[in-house]
This record gives C-alpha cells, sequence and structure tokens, in this order.
C-alpha cells in the first residue's frame, strides 16, 4: 500500500467534512432511477402497411426492453469490471470512545479496506488510503475481457428478439390479410348465389323453371352468408391478434394496406446458409459466450499467480491529550500457498463453462442449419402449390362460366352450376392460402438467415 499524509487539527474539521461527503454521495445514487415503463398503451389509425407494423411493435414491445436494459446491465458489469483495473481511494473517519484499545475496521463494502488500532480515550481519526494494482497475473484483464464479451453476447439477445418479434407481427399480419382474402372469396360466392337467386326466380316466373330450383338457390345462398358472417368474424379476431402483437390498443382503428402477393426469393439455400452464419444473433451471442468463458477461465488461473498493488495510507488523528498525523507508503505481494483445493475448483469450474459455450454453440449452428433448410424447402413447396393454385384457379373459373351459360341455356342443370360455384369458391379460397403460406414461409426464411 502507498498512504499520502493527512493532518487534522480539530474534532470540529473532521465531522465537517464528514457532513459535507455523505449527503453528496445519496444524492448521487438518487440521479440514477431509471423512468417507469408506460401504463396505457399507445392508439394508431388509418391503413398500416407490413413494416409499419413491424416498426410500430418494435418500438412498443415491453420484451425488447427488457433485452435492452440486460445490455444496460452488462455495459455496468463490464464497467465494474473495468474499474478494478485502476486506483481506489477510500475515506474512513474513526469517532470512538472506550476503556480499552481496539481494532476498529472500515464499513462492509468499502474499497480499499482499512483498520486501525484506537486507543482507550476518546479519539477522532481521519484516513485516506489509496490502493493501485500493479500485478495480478492478468486476472483483472481477463475479468474485463469477460465482462466485455457478456455484454456483445446480451446486444446480440436485443438482436434475437428484434428478429423474433418482427416475425411475430409479420405472420400477425400475413394472417390478417389471408382472413381477408378468404372472406372475399365468401363473399364472391354469396355475389354470385344471390345473382343465380335472381336469375331462378325470373325463369320461375317465366314459367321456364319449377320452385324447388328457387329453394336450393336460397338454401345455398343463405349458407353463402353463414360463411361470409364467419369469415369476417375471423377477420376482425386477426386483426385483434395483430394490435395485441404490436402492443397497441386493440380498438385502433387500423386498415390493412398491403394485399397477399407473390414474391419469390433471390439466390439458393447454399447462399442462404451462409447469410445465416454471418448474420444470425444466437450464434454471434454464442461467439462472445465463448470468448467471456475463455477469458472467465484464465482469470481463474490467474489467480493462483502472485497478487501486488502499491498502497498509501495518510491519517490526521484527535485525541484528549494530543493531535497527530503522518503517511504509509508501500507495496503488498500476496502469494496464495494453500485454500484447500478451492482455487483449483474454480479452474475446473471455468473450463467446464467454457466447454459448455461451446457445446451449445455447436448444437445452435446445428439448429440453425436446419432452420435455414426447413424454411428454404417450405419456400419452394408453397412457390409450387402457388402455380398450381393458379391453374387450378383459372380452370374452375372457365368451367363455372360454361356451366353458367349452358344452364342459362337450359343445356344443363342448376346443380351443375352450383357445384362448379361450390369448385370456383373453394379454388379462390386455396389461391389465397397459397400466397400466405408463400408469404409465411418468405417471413421464415429471413428470420432463419438473420436478415434484419
Amino acid at each position: 500500500m502507498i498512504r499520502h499524509a493527512l493532518y487534522m487539527p480539530s474534532r470540529q474539521l473532521v465531522l465537517n467534512r464528514l457532513l459535507c461527503v455523505l449527503p453528496a454521495v445519496f444524492l448521487a445514487r438518487g440521479a440514477e432511477a431509471q423512468q417507469p415503463l408506460p401504463i396505457e398503451r399507445p392508439s394508431i389509425g388509418g391503413p398500416l402497411s407490413l413494416e409499419e407494423a413491424v416498426q410500430t411493435g418494435l418500438r412498443e414491445s415491453l420484451l425488447l426492453r427488457a433485452a435492452e436494459a440486460d445490455v444496460r446491465v452488462a455495459a455496468a458489469e463490464t464497467r465494474a469490471a473495468r474499474s478494478m483495473t485502476r486506483s481506489q481511494v477510500s475515506a474512513t473517519t474513526y469517532l470512538t470512545h472506550g476503556d480499552s484499545a481496539n481494532v476498529v475496521g472500515s464499513s462492509p463494502g468499502v474499497t480499499p479496506a482499512n483498520l486501525f488500532v484506537v486507543p482507550s480515550r476518546p479519539f477522532a481519526d481521519q484516513n485516506l488510503t489509496l490502493m493501485v494494482p500493479l500485478y495480478t497475473g492478468g486476472r483483472l484483464n481477463s475479468l474485463v475481457r469477460a465482462a466485455h464479451e457478456r455484454e456483445g453476447a446480451a446486444m446480440s439477445g436485443v438482436a434475437e428478439v428484434e428478429a423474433q418479434t418482427a416475425l411475430r407481427i409479420r405472420e400477425a399480419y400475413l394472417r390478417a390479410l389471408l382472413a381477408g382474402e378468404l372472406a372475399k372469396a365468401a363473399k364472391a360466392r354469396l355475389d354470385a348465389d344471390n345473382a343465380l337467386l335472381d336469375t331462378t326466380r325470373a325463369q320461375v316466373d317465366a314459367g321456364k323453371g319449377i320452385e324447388a330450383s328457387v329453394r336450393r338457390v336460397e338454401a345455398e345462398s343463405a349458407d353463402a352468408q353463414r360463411s361470409l358472417t364467419t369469415a369476417r368474424n375471423d377477420e376482425a379476431k386477426s386483426l385483434l391478434d395483430l394490435k395485441a402483437a404490436m402492443g397497441v390498443r386493440l380498438d385502433s382503428p387500423v386498415t390493412l394496406s398491403e394485399t397477399l402477393t407473390f414474391n419469390a426469393p433471390s439466390g439458393d439455400m447454399q447462399s442462404a446458409l451462409k447469410q445465416a452464419a454471418a448474420n444470425r444473433p444466437e450464434l454471434k451471442a454464442n461467439l462472445s459466450r465463448i470468448a467471456a468463458a475463455a477469458a472467465q477461465k484464465s482469470s481463474a488461473r490467474s489467480a493462483l499467480e502472485p497478487q501486488i498493488y502499491g498502497a498509501a495510507m495518510a491519517d490526521g488523528s484527535v485525541s484528549s491529550s494530543r493531535t497527530s498525523g503522518g503517511y504509509t507508503l508501500g507495496i503488498t505481494i500476496s502469494i496464495p500457498l494453500f485454500d484447500g483445493g478451492q482455487r483449483r475448483a474454480e479452474v475446473e469450474r471455468a473450463r467446464a463453462m467454457h466447454y459448455r459455450a461451446e457445446a451449445e454453440a455447436r448444437e445452435a449452428e446445428l439448429r440453425v442449419t436446419k432452420e435455414v433448410q426447413q424454411a428454404w424447402l417450405d419456400v419452394e413447396t408453397a412457390a409450387q402449390n402457388y402455380r398450381t393454385g393458379q391453374v387450378a384457379l383459372q380452370a374452375a373459373q372457365s368451367a363455372y362460366e360454361v356451366i353458367a351459360l349452358r344452364v342459362q341455356n337450359q343445356k344443363a342443370i342448376l346443380v351443375e352450376q352450383l357445384d362448379a360455384l361450390a369448385t370456383l369458391t373453394q379454388a379462390r379460397a386455396n389461391a389465397g392460402v397459397v400466397l400466405y403460406e408463400h408469404a409465411i414461409a418468405i417471413a421464415r426464411l429471413r428470420r432463419a438467415i438473420g436478415k434484419p
């Protein structure tokens, strides 16, 4: 240790300095309070695009705020570890009274700590202690590296939460678009049934049909109305799911400004795998955790080395008989000789944690590779289904038009037209479903390869 001299002429001066220091400490700690989280969720309105929904959800996500708080925690731990490599100064005031001499220590948690022998008479002392790490075998620097790498892992964790939140919002948005497409298909069926009902009634009134045909079309129209009501209910609930995923008020008057479209991805599976290896936040976080575990292992090994600190101490004392002061300069060298195996056990623990971090990283690499390959296969399957669905929709549309013309010319019966309409309605719904499946597959592929 190294000590600097400080002369204290009176007890009153000691008390005055103590009263000046303590309020400043408490005020500094009170200024670090965080702002409270909002209680009321925001309300939005008007047309809403997919990317606007994602940005709104990221802005309002409480999970993302929690992940960002983890980064602040890790950054504070890095600063705390770095502070251990610098000089540390503590001030300790002793005010004692007794009938025997004794050893009194500084308050717990204050570093550097101080011990002082106080006399039996009334006594006041102001102590100033400085400690500087000179050599620790790399232990402190390794702790700083470990904390810094954990901070990097926390930052990658934020990116992971962002990606997962964005995917959840995209899926909710696309489900709402699908519900809208299914509602359109149900509305088209109802409109066709109503038009057919008017035509059938006109034929009956003209003596060219029977009343049973009207009743049959009325039944089909009622079923179409039921399907439309259910589809619109599903659409409304899908919008509620989207608003909940975005974190906004559920009564927000939003409308979706986009439609389901087919957009083929660029590149191939191998390029997607390369992008995932470079961009996935989980893989980056695992690399940081491996580096942190390696640094922690190095720090544990360094604890077996000699620990050398420089120190300075200054004291100013006031007692009933005299006033004195002085200083001490020195170097402390501590060498661990026997601790029952504690430090070596900590080295083994750090080595095991490093092995675990590497194993988890390898497992994550396999999982990411599987996710990318599965997502790519889903995209290819959905693309093929889209092309097949378009052919089926065109065929169903043409078939319905031909059957409708034949029924109008009394070349076919009404049941054939109703069957053709049911097939056309199903083809329209299938076309919406395959567009949705392809869009979902694209979104999951983007998530798998780590695109923002």
